[in-house]
């Protein structure tokens, strides 16, 4: 192809694409255009700011200004921004079924009369900024049932449309106005007075939550008083009455009145409420006037009777405490008697604070304690102010729980350190109850006597659940010797080259003479392994149940080691069961200090009984002795007898 012909044939190309999308893609297609036709009025109803209807000599006027909707004429009132926007959606979607044009010239005036168009007196006029005002005449109806002629002014044509724009624009005026009571937001209501002939109640709004400050000072319950704000404002008036209010209407002295300060606007909002209306079908109403409308209105007793027989204790706040979880990094819990705990936040997870070092934590225990304590409620409102905290329990209560932040430097909002956030003290129990009180608040309330006992007063309380980790470690090839000492007694066993022997004796008598002999190797390879069994979960710190445990152990346990092993021994000591039924332990060359539970307990039990004594001294399990071993009676020449098992208490899930 020649270079004269592509050229020519890309610029027609370039051409048709030019018009395609500079042109053609904004003309209307067949359909389009069709559907345009039969519109009666070509609206862009975001601009229009003015609608005027006339009604059989009834005129309404509706104005928009700043995006709302009100009633200017015959009264001046909020309009039903809803009734509005229907009219509007219906003449900006009106269509005709059918177009009647003038048949000859001179016969207009007589068509127009003859369609009741010549002098309509029902219309409407629309006005829109910038634009030329739309009027729409409405006339007779025509032969087919359910449809009227209309005329737009300043048109000769006549259409024939269907019969809901005559519903809409045959309103009355009433119906174009706002039947909700007010127009304000619940959040932006700061302020909130309830006053009757019984007393005065006042709320106040501050940083996402209500307090009372009338009669009394205390944390509203936020989503009680929301709701009944709600009622109020969101009530849906029966009737509109003269502006002017008539003595019988009880507005002089209201019965009760409410006032409102709203956010942005510096005069309050003020409810009055009056007396009933006449008439059996009024009995459940009152005549009520607000200062933000001109007229008086009937308004349901239901939408704010039951804030007037709300009582002050029924609009505070059930919760134990308020508090946002982001802003805690200390918990200390100070159980009486006991040293206190003090969980810290570090990074996304938190630990135990015991002095300048930092100890495991239960995961998620902390987060929970918080949630715990934000979820609370009380069971009574049990004094509003005592002066005398004493038979409450509350002096020296049986438990405090401090919530703080913490700053690890200064800024300029805050300084370093921990700032107090608030303080629950929790005293006597009684019955199912018992009794609690934040530091700042004067108030003492009940709560379940469930939550005291669910919060950890002890170190043992926050362990980490136990992981799998081996207590001790060793091979067995390398084990030479073995020591074990329980309840006055002692057993050791030692490998020479014809194998093992055992031998075994009574400590606190010289009387009865260690004795050996040989040991099943099978015994000792068994009681190697159940040593090796033992799993457990580290504590990192001591505490005093546990040093306490510790003192006199139950048990121990000595592996002497063959010169190529790691450590020359391998000391494990156990001592008696604690509180949730585990045996602490600990073993040389690991730090801290180990919990045994039950499956570690049966595991030891027939590490002992593996290694069986000569026949003439007593078996050696794990009994422990009847008396602490610094009671122990003096030994005598006597074969003792074992003493029962001091089986683990029931054990309780740490908390």
């Amino acid at each position: 192809m020649k270079p004269r012909i592509t050229l020519t044939l890309a610029a027609i190309a370039g051409t048709l694409f030019a018009y395609i999308w500079f042109v053609d893609r904004h003309q209307n297609t067949t359909r389009e255009e069709v559907e345009s036709s039969a519109k009666v009025l070509q609206l862009d109803r975001a601009k229009i700011s003015r609608i005027s209807i006339k009604n059989a000599g009834t005129q309404i006027e509706l104005a928009k200004e700043n995006g709302l909707w009100s009633l200017t004429q015959p009264v001046a009132d909020r309009a039903d921004a809803a009734v509005v926007d229907q009219l509007l959606s219906l003449l900006d979607n009106l269509r005709h079924d059918s177009k009647i044009t003038p048949s000859a010239a001179g016969k207009e005036a007589d068509q127009l009369k003859e369609f009741g168009l010549d002098e309509s007196e029902l219309s409407i006029k629309l006005s829109a900024d910038g634009a030329k005002d739309a009027e729409l005449l409405l006339g007779k109806d025509s032969a087919i049932e359910g449809k009227f002629y209309v005329r737009v002014q300043g048109q000769s044509a006549v259409y024939v449309i269907r019969n809901p724009l005559r519903n809409q624009l045959t309103r009355k005026p009433d119906e174009f106005r706002d039947h909700k009571l007010a127009s304000i937001p619940t959040q932006s209501v700061q302020k909130l007075t309830v006053k009757t002939t019984e007393g005065e109640l006042e709320l106040e709004h501050k940083n996402g939550h209500w307090d009372l400050t009338k009669p009394m000072r205390a944390r509203g319950a936020d989503s009680k008083v929301n709701d009944l704000l709600a009622a109020v404002l969101n009530a849906n008036l029966t009737q509109f009455l003269p502006a002017a209010p008539s003595p019988e209407q009880g507005l002089s002295e209201p019965r009760a009145t409410f006032t409102l300060q709203v956010e942005g606007q510096s005069e309050p909002v003020i409810l009055q409420i009056g007396a009933t209306p006449a008439g059996d079908e009024n009995k459940d109403k009152s005549f009520a006037k607000i200062s933000t409308r001109e007229a008086v209105t009937i308004l349901p007793n239901n939408a704010f009777e039951p804030l007037l027989k709300t009582r002050p204790n029924d609009l505070r706040d059930r919760k134990l405490l308020r508090v946002e979880s982001d802003i805690v990094d200390r918990i200390t819990i100070e159980p009486a008697g006991k040293p206190p705990i003090v969980l810290a936040r570090k990074g996304e997870s938190w630990v135990q604070k015991m002095g300048d070092t930092e100890g495991a934590l239960r995961e998620g225990l902390a987060t929970k304690l918080i949630a715990d304590l934000q979820a609370a409620e009380t069971v009574n409102f049990v004094a509003d102010l005592a002066a005398d905290l004493a038979p409450y329990g509350l002096v020296q209560p049986q438990l405090k729980i401090r919530l703080s932040s913490f700053a690890s430097g200064n800024t300029a909002e805050t300084q370093a350190g921990e700032k107090p956030i608030l303080t629950v003290l929790f005293g006597s129990v009684e019955g199912d109850n018992g009794y609690a009180k934040l530091d700042d608040e004067p108030f003492i309330v009940a709560t379940p006597k469930t939550l005291l006992a669910s919060f950890p007063t002890e170190l043992l309380d926050l362990l980490p659940s136990s992981t799998p980790e081996a207590v001790v470690e060793f091979k067995k090839e390398d084990v030479e010797g073995i020591q074990t000492a329980f309840a006055g007694n002692s057993t050791r066993a030692e490998k020479g080259a014809d194998g093992w022997t055992v031998s075994g004796g009574t400590q606190a008598s010289k009387e009865v003479p260690a004795t050996s002999t040989k040991a099943d190797p099978s015994a000792i390879e068994g009681f190697l392994d159940h040593l090796l069994e033992l799993h457990a979960g580290r504590l990192t710190g001591t505490h005093e149940s546990l040093v306490k445990a510790l003192e006199t152990p139950l048990l121990s346990i000595t592996l002497t080691l063959a010169k190529a092993a790691p450590a020359p021994k391998v000391s494990i000591s156990i001592g008696h069961p604690i509180k949730d039924g585990s045996f602490p332990a600990t073993v040389t060359g690991k730090e801290g200090v180990f919990l045994l539970n039950e499956v570690n307990e049966d595991a030891l039990e027939r590490a002992i009984t593996s290694l069986q004594p000569p026949s003439n001294l007593p078996p050696t399990s794990l009994q422990p002795p009847s008396t602490p071993p610094e009671k122990a009676p003096k030994a005598t020449s006597e074969k003792p007898e074992p003493s029962p098992i001091p089986k683990s208490p029931a054990a309780t899930t740490p908390k």
